[in-house]
């Protein structure tokens, strides 16, 4: 009798540590799903987005026969995104091998036409060339490197800068016989009769930091591209710095 009492005893503690041991383990996931990576190596400091306009030196009309245009040509938007990654907590020699921007998605479309996104150039010049050879497809990724080269998609590997462009270049065309002068910058739209509020938008994409060692951390990164003052100012930046709401996780 008093052995089947400890038996029965035993038992109960066993599976009173099974349930305790279990709570703690969903505690600590819950905790970890809602407040991710606390001490990655390298993590994201600063986000820069600058709104402007250009002419698209890609499509350029020629004047209609018959008529005094002396302006004719299409205008893009484009929303250039800049993100800083930095070392936090690296330990030992810990570096960057690739930075990753995977599953973009336009959450909200901007009221007047719509958006691409575009890689940086590999030619001199302008940073960024609005042609289908640069349109970024499912994913961007640069490569760690020993400094910094937008146009050969590279980062330093010890904390560097990636970049790309969320850009619109369905804003509409620009002819006119009567001005004498164009600013080529965000003041152009005010001639398309367009307003900031119709080329605001609302992005999304993975951001995914794959160090040397074979760790990868993955956070999702929203930005509202609200293109304040850019019609008016003839450009428009956003600086962020605070990442609160972004959830690293190990993959």
């Amino acid at each position: 009798m008093v052995n089947k009492k400890v038996q029965r005893i035993k038992f109960i503690i066993a599976i009173m540590v099974v349930i305790l041991v279990a709570v703690a383990i969903g505690v600590r996931i819950h905790i970890y799903n809602k407040n991710g990576e606390k001490n990655m190596p390298y993590t994201i400091s600063k986000i820069i987005v600058v709104s402007t306009a250009r002419k698209n030196e890609n499509a350029e009309q020629q004047p209609t026969e018959g008529t005094e245009s002396v302006w004719n040509f299409d205008i893009i938007q484009n929303n250039d995104v800049y993100i800083e990654i930095s070392n936090k907590n690296t330990r030992k020699n810990e570096k960057i091998k690739n930075v990753s921007i995977e599953d973009i998605q336009i959450v909200e479309a901007p009221k007047k036409g719509g958006i691409r996104v575009y890689m940086p150039n590999s030619l001199d010049g302008d940073r960024y060339t609005y042609t289908d050879e640069y349109e970024v497809g499912d994913s961007l990724t640069y490569r760690g490197a020993d400094e910094n080269s937008y146009k050969n998609l590279q980062l330093n590997r010890n904390g560097g800068i990636v970049s790309f462009s969320f850009t619109n270049k369905e804003v509409g065309n620009y002819a006119s016989g009567n001005d004498t002068e164009v600013t080529f910058d965000g003041r152009m739209l005010s001639k398309l009769n367009l307003k900031n509020e119709d080329l605001k938008s609302k992005v999304s994409f993975n951001l995914i930091i794959e160090l040397d060692d074979g760790k990868k951390y993955s956070g999702k990164v929203e930005l509202d591209i609200n293109c304040e003052g850019l019609i008016e100012n003839g450009t428009s930046k956003i600086e962020i710095t605070d990442f609160s709401n972004i959830v690293f996780k190990r993959i």
